[in-house]
């Protein structure tokens, strides 16, 4: 159900006027979801109407071309990075 909505979410983006009102209208989601920076970026991507079509195209078959920030957090907290001492007795 869930993917259906996303697909669903992405064609609407990709049509001209109501498009522009829905991603600007999603702007702080995206923002808040993916930090200043990348949301930005995400967002610009999808107001551009032939940019937006292209990443649609791809979100559809692979999932979100820019992650969430929280995302982001998890993969690096998962990975050990701290190197393990041991003591000699």
């Amino acid at each position: 159900m869930q993917s259906v909505l996303g697909i669903i979410w992405r064609v609407l983006k990709v049509l001209p006027v109501f498009g522009y009102m829905v991603v600007l209208a999603g702007a702080p989601d995206v923002l808040r979801r993916k930090g200043y920076v990348m949301g930005s970026l995400s967002v610009a991507l999808d107001i551009i109407p032939v940019i937006c079509l292209i990443k649609a195209g791809i979100e559809i078959f692979s999932g979100d071309m820019i992650p969430d920030r929280n995302s982001l957090i998890d993969v690096e907290l998962e990975s050990p990075q701290s190197p393990s001492f041991e003591l000699a007795a």
